[in-house]
């Protein structure tokens, strides 16, 4: 089954007042999420920052009228994709077939 891919928004950094707009964002924290899309799925998540730039030839959206919709298109406009699918496939790849581990010595008294 293909891999199935998106997005988590997680925050905003905005800039209080900046001419006439209030809550200009300027970076957008995000998890992109990758899912193997089986019945019990494996996932993996890549976090990334990305800065935007407001340009103020294009209509200003308020924040409180902003949507996931607007928000990941001003990502899949600005974040490289293809680069950001291959890590998060790598990522989900190294999951389902592990060549580390961790290893915890035994001698440890329990916390």
């Amino acid at each position: 089954m293909a891999n199935i891919y998106s997005w988590e928004i997680s925050q905003f950094n905005a800039k209080i007042q900046e001419g006439d707009n209030q809550n200009v964002i300027y970076e957008i924290i995000f998890v992109y999420i990758v899912s193997d899309g089986e019945e019990n799925p494996t996932t993996a998540r890549q976090v990334g920052v990305q800065h935007i730039e407001y340009n103020p030839e294009n209509p200003f959206i308020p924040y409180e009228d902003l949507t996931k919709d607007i928000v990941v298109g001003w990502l899949e406009a600005t974040v490289n994709i293809e680069q950001l699918k291959q890590d998060v496939d790598e990522l989900l790849y190294q999951k389902k077939n592990p060549v580390d581990e961790i290893l915890y010595p035994n001698w440890n008294d329990p916390v």
